[in-house]
């Protein structure tokens, strides 16, 4: 998993009042998908060459630069990507990087809710709770997510092309 880091103060400064902009405006189904990725782009997430992100997809507004997103991936509608989390054990938020690798499909209205790495050509199941990191090549799905089974070359570039 990735390195965390606790939160002590949420950062209220201008950055941050730009970055929530743009992650509230980036939801605005009016916009093409190649708008969409400009504002979060702006808004401070990393997000690759050749990707699509559809209508409705929410991105941490704390910490958007904690976000990086391969080249060629789909995220459908109603996605909602984390970089920060709240700890029951110790009661304490934490934050960390949360990486889709190249290639990856996430499903409609899955969850990614903690700082976790997607490995390239993953597939995310629709509906699907992402709590851990996800190998490359597998598909996922459920809540809490779990792998279904293995994907070979031709199944994951059905996806993507």
């Amino acid at each position: 998993m990735n390195e965390k880091t606790w939160i002590s103060k949420t950062p209220f400064g201008p950055k941050r009042i730009w970055a929530k902009l743009c992650m509230v405006i980036s939801k605005w189904s009016c916009f093409p998908s190649s708008v969409r990725i400009k504002i979060l782009r702006s808004g401070g997430v990393k997000i690759g060459k050749e990707c699509f992100i559809g209508a409705g997809v929410e991105f941490d507004g704390l910490f958007p630069d904690l976000i990086e997103i391969g080249d060629r991936c789909v995220i459908t509608s109603g996605a909602f990507i984390l970089s920060h989390f709240y700890n029951t054990e110790d009661r304490k938020f934490y934050a960390g990087k949360t990486q889709i690798g190249n290639d990856v499909f996430i499903g409609l209205n899955s969850l990614i809710v903690n700082s976790v790495t997607i490995g390239n050509s993953a597939t995310i199941g629709a509906g699907s709770v992402i709590t851990r990191d996800v190998p490359p090549n597998e598909l996922w799905a459920g809540n809490p997510a779990r792998m279904i089974k293995k994907q070979n070359e031709n199944e994951t570039r059905l996806h993507t092309r």
